[in-house]
C-alpha cells in the first residue's frame, strides 16, 4: 500500500514514478507457472495451477489528456510459461464488452510491458529516454476482426449513405492500392487482415510508442458478460530488436494498462499499474 501511494503521490506531482529494481523486487510479485507442450498459449484452461495476483490500476495524471477517474481499478493476473512460450492472462471487471473501435467509440484494451534490458528499471509510463521497454497490447476490436473478419463500413456505420468514388471499384488492384491512403504507406493499424489481436510495441516514454518489425505476440480473448479474460502470449525467447528476455531461471519485472472504451478511453487515458516482480520459473 506504501509503495502504491508513494507512486501515485509522484505521478500526480508529475516527477518520475520510476523503481529500482531492489524496490520492485521487495513487492509482491508473478511467478509463472510451468505447463507442458509448445507454441502459443490461447487457452484459459492453461492458467488452471497459476495463482492470480491482483493488480492495483492507478489513475493516469502524469501527462495529457488526463484520466483522473479510470473505469478499471484493478485486473487479476495468472502467468503460465511451456517449452517456448509465455502466456499471461489478464482478467478486469467491465459489463459492457467494447468489441468495435468507430469514429465516436472506441474499443477496449489491456496491455502488458516488459523492460527491454535488465537492471535499472525505467519509468513505467511507457519506459524512457534510454530506458525501452516492450508493449504487447491487446485490442478487442482487432480480435473481432480476427474471429469474424474485417468490419465493414456497412457494419460501423449502418445509417450511412456514399456516393463516393472509390478507385478500386474501377482500376486493377495494383493501380488502386496507391490511392488507399494509410493501407498504401503499410501503416499497421490500417490493416485489415489480421492475424493477431495483439500489437507488439516499444517506447522510451510518452509519444514514442512505434510497432516492432517482429510482431511475435498473439491473443485469445472471452467475455463472459461481467468480465474479460484476455491471454497474451509471447514466444520466451525475445526475437527481433527490443525484445525483452524471459528465458527460464531468470527474473524481470512488469507493468500493465487497461482501457474501457465505453468510458472514452484511448491513448494516455486509461489506468495503469507500476512495476511488479516477474518470475520466469526454470
Amino acid at each position: 500500500m506504501r509503495r502504491t501511494l508513494l507512486a501515485l503521490a509522484l505521478v500526480v506531482s508529475g516527477l518520475p514514478a520510476a523503481a529500482s529494481a531492489e524496490e520492485a523486487a521487495a513487492a509482491p510479485g508473478v511467478s509463472m507457472v510451468v505447463v507442458g507442450g509448445k507454441g502459443p498459449i490461447a487457452d484459459v484452461a492453461a492458467f488452471a495451477q497459476a495463482p492470480a495476483l491482483k493488480v492495483v490500476l492507478m489513475p493516469q495524471v502524469a501527462t495529457t489528456p488526463r484520466n483522473p477517474a479510470p473505469a478499471t481499478s484493478s485486473l487479476d493476473v495468472r502467468a503460465v510459461r511451456n517449452d517456448d512460450h509465455a502466456g499471461f492472462l489478464l482478467e478486469w471487471d467491465d459489463d459492457s464488452p467494447d468489441v468495435r473501435a468507430r469514429i465516436d467509440g472506441f474499443g477496449d484494451m489491456v496491455a502488458v510491458q516488459l523492460p527491454v534490458v535488465a537492471g535499472t528499471l525505467p519509468a513505467p509510463f511507457m519506459g524512457n529516454k534510454g530506458g525501452r521497454v516492450q508493449i504487447l497490447q491487446w485490442r478487442a476490436d482487432w480480435q473481432t476482426d480476427v474471429d469474424k473478419g474485417a468490419v465493414t463500413m456497412r457494419e460501423l456505420y449502418p445509417n450511412a449513405y456514399a456516393s463516393d468514388f472509390h478507385h478500386e471499384d474501377h482500376l486493377p488492384a495494383a493501380e488502386a492500392v496507391a490511392y488507399r491512403g494509410a493501407v498504401s504507406l503499410g501503416n499497421p493499424m490500417s490493416d485489415r487482415q489480421r492475424t493477431s489481436s495483439v500489437q507488439d510495441l516499444m517506447a522510451e516514454g510518452f509519444g514514442s510508442l512505434t510497432p516492432r518489425q517482429t510482431q511475435a505476440a498473439s491473443g485469445a480473448a472471452s467475455h463472459d458478460g461481467k468480465r474479460w479474460h484476455v491471454v497474451i502470449t509471447r514466444p520466451l525467447e525475445g526475437r527481433g530488436e527490443s525484445a525483452a528476455s524471459l528465458a527460464p531461471g531468470t527474473s524481470t519485472n512488469i507493468s500493465f494498462a487497461v482501457w474501457n472504451g465505453s468510458h472514452r478511453e484511448v491513448g494516455a487515458r486509461k489506468a495503469w499499474a507500476a512495476w511488479v516482480p516477474l518470475a520466469v520459473v526454470k
